[in-house]
């Protein structure tokens, strides 16, 4: 029997100690990721009422009932071809793809294959337990999917990945990263280089000691995707801002937030593995990429918009109906989805496509009225 590793926290002074100071990113990644003691990969994370924080999956199953509506409308708009495939990724307990595959029973998508994206063995075993009679494979990163013709979506996904920290000097910008003294993890101001320092290089100057993150752990996975999706799309919702709105003057602290049992505290150095990291993703940069990657931009909306529209079949098919039980939980989750002082403006919804066309899905037939201006000037 072999002895019990060391917990994170050791194992991550000791990687300091060994190399010095490290990118905040390879900190969030370890407190996330680490396969034995990582928040996400650990199975430590719970969602909703119990948990740590709630998602759109957390309202109930109306959300994967109209993201399902979206995929049959992607399916006919790619013609209707016989090997169209799903991807999630970030997939969590797999109840969003329960919920999605329950409502694309009653379609011409029924018995449509789902792969998911997911490292963890723990998560994985918790997604087929939930998953029980539908035709669903994993793959351990997206570099391993098969090419497909579909769609790949996330919940929640990007604002997940991990981040570098870089703040304002007054004439320039320094990383900031992690080292490790008398017992505790502390900050440490580091030169930018590389990929990072071209993203900073785009910045305007920003009043000394303004912070604010940067993902470069989406390029990869954009660039994986376009390799592996010849003809599809890719559907992200999440919540964040454009650059100009996360470089507004009065952001100086940046939005890195920590969660643990619904309640936020701003010391992500402590604890690492036992509670949620989190960032708003930059969905300028992040456009930006996908193009760079091969994608085509496609729309954007805030969820609210989205869901008026997608969810236009769906009402009409309750409308004229009995009140129920069911209809009325409908009703109040898609109100709570909906809400523009919660979840209805906190999301954004954004869609890339490969290898086609035209494409007008109903999610986006209002997104002329909330659509971001991803390439707004600074």
């Amino acid at each position: 029997m072999s002895a019990k590793s060391p917990g994170l926290e050791v194992r991550l002074a000791a990687e300091i100690a060994e190399s010095g100071p490290i990118p905040f990113a390879r900190f969030m990644e370890r407190a996330l990721y680490d396969p034995e003691a990582g928040y996400y990969a650990s199975g430590k994370c719970a969602i909703g009422k119990g948990g740590d924080f709630y998602t759109n999956v957390s309202v109930g199953p109306v959300y994967g009932e109209i993201l399902a509506g979206q995929f049959v409308e992607m399916w006919e708009a790619l013609g209707r071809p016989v090997g169209f495939t799903l991807v999630e990724q970030g997939a969590g307990d797999g109840q969003l793809a329960r919920d999605v595959l329950g409502s694309l029973a009653s379609t011409p998508l029924a018995g449509v294959p789902l792969i998911l994206v997911e490292p963890s063995p723990v998560l994985r075993k918790e997604q087929a337990g939930k998953l029980v009679g539908h035709e669903v494979s994993w793959v351990a990163d997206a570099t391993d999917l098969p090419e497909i013709c579909g769609a790949h979506y996330s919940n929640e996904l990007f604002d997940a990945l991990p981040v570098h920290l870089v703040r304002s000097t007054g004439d320039g910008w320094v990383g900031l990263h992690v080292g490790h003294a008398n017992g505790a993890f502390v900050w440490r101001k580091m030169p930018v280089t590389g990929e990072l320092a071209d993203v900073v290089a785009r910045f305007p100057l920003r009043p000394k000691g303004f912070t604010t993150e940067i993902s470069l752990s989406h390029r990869p996975l954009l660039r994986a995707l376009a390799g592996k999706i010849s003809r599809g799309f890719l559907l992200v919702v999440d919540y964040g801002l454009t650059l100009g709105s996360l470089l507004a003057e009065h952001r100086t602290d940046g939005t890195l937030s920590c969660y643990r049992g619904h309640r936020r505290d701003s010391d992500p150095l402590e604890s690492p593995g036992e509670k949620d990291l989190t960032a708003h993703v930059n969905f300028t940069l992040l456009a930006e990429d996908a193009v760079e990657a091969g994608w085509e931009f496609r729309h954007s909306t805030d969820q609210h918009h989205f869901l008026v529209g997608a969810a236009t079949r769906l009402l009409h098919s309750l409308d004229g109906r009995l009140p129920n039980p069911d209809t009325g939980k409908k009703l109040r989750s898609l109100r709570t989805l909906l809400h523009p002082e919660g979840m209805g403006r906190q999301f954004q919804v954004i869609l890339f496509s490969r290898g086609m066309g035209e494409a007008n899905l109903s999610g986006f037939q209002h997104a002329a009225k909330s659509r971001m201006n991803l390439r707004e000037d600074l």
